[in-house]
């Protein structure tokens, strides 16, 4: 991230900053109220017009059709709705977190694979995996140990390894750490910057300039960027290859849902907050996860 004026900012430091305040009331107001936040977009691998009316209904409508042999259980998952899903993602969880207090590099290798796998993100982050070698299991002790949202602070992070693969680990692995991949990314950076524009600021403040990912796209596609959620004076960084900028992004972000997570008495204030994943909070991700599929 590099010098800024939110540099070793600890969680409560930045959920007391007046504009992370103000954003997270005006996203409130977003998350169920009927016609709160209208999204639409041609969903190409389904085939089909995608659409919500707020958040809320953003996550009613998640769709992630996942089809494998699970390493772990031995037996093939499918599914492609939020709850079979959570389903699937809490045992990887289980499973994670119970190969590291073992000392169970075989069983953090499977649970690490399953889920890049299930994530479509497996290639090349299974590499990193390997080159881990039996060290792998001392690595994600650390990377839990540092990521640790009470303690962390925003700054460097030189030591964790981040991008839309690793992200994904680390959510199993962390208590209220989101999957910060480049939908999700451009989701937040969209509703900061129509934030933004509705209140009138000059440019969309450092503390919420969240950061996307540009996503597998055609070189036709690619002229037009569905992940860009910048506009006019209004710009916002790529994350691509930048794992500090990726991955203080993603502790702030994890620090602003799970606030709003808190908060809320929208819809998602029935979904439970328990251990080992945060379904509540899983749920906005979700949301938001569908939304940054296509921002333009």
């Amino acid at each position: 991230m590099g010098k800024t004026s939110l540099n070793q900012y600890a969680r409560d430091e930045y959920l007391n900053i007046p504009a992370v305040i103000h954003f997270r009331d005006w996203l409130e107001d977003r998350l169920d109220a009927p016609e709160g936040f209208k999204h639409q977009y041609y969903l190409v691998k389904a085939g089909r017009n995608w659409q919500c009316r707020s958040l809320y209904e953003a996550y009613q409508n998640y769709w992630w059709p996942y089809k494998m042999l699970c390493p772990v259980q031995k037996k093939e998952v499918f599914g492609t709705g939020s709850e079979d899903t959570f389903v699937y993602l809490h045992f990887l969880a289980g499973a994670f977190r119970s190969s590291l207090d073992t000392n169970d590099v075989d069983l953090a290798y499977k649970s690490a694979l399953a889920m890049l796998r299930w994530g479509g993100v497996l290639h090349r982050n299974r590499e990193c995996l390997d080159s881990m070698g039996s060290g792998l299991c001392d690595y994600f002790r650390k990377a839990k140990e540092h990521l640790t949202l009470s303690k962390v602070r925003l700054g460097s992070h030189d030591e964790i390894w981040m991008n839309s693969g690793f992200t994904k680990l680390y959510f199993l692995l962390v208590d209220n750490f989101i999957m910060y991949d480049g939908r999700v990314g451009a989701a937040l950076g969209l509703l900061g910057r129509i934030y933004a524009e509705e209140a009138g600021l000059e440019k969309i403040p450092p503390s919420f300039e969240f950061s996307y990912g540009s996503g597998k796209e055609s070189n036709k596609q690619k002229k037009r960027n569905r992940r860009n959620p910048g506009r006019g004076k209004y710009r916002l960084p790529l994350f691509n290859g930048r794992q500090n900028r990726h991955c203080n992004d993603n502790i702030k972000a994890s620090w602003l849902l799970k606030s709003l997570a808190d908060r809320t008495s929208s819809r998602f204030a029935r979904i439970p907050q328990g251990p080992l994943l945060n379904e509540r909070l899983t749920a906005i991700q979700s949301a938001l996860f569908m939304i940054g599929y296509d921002v333009k």
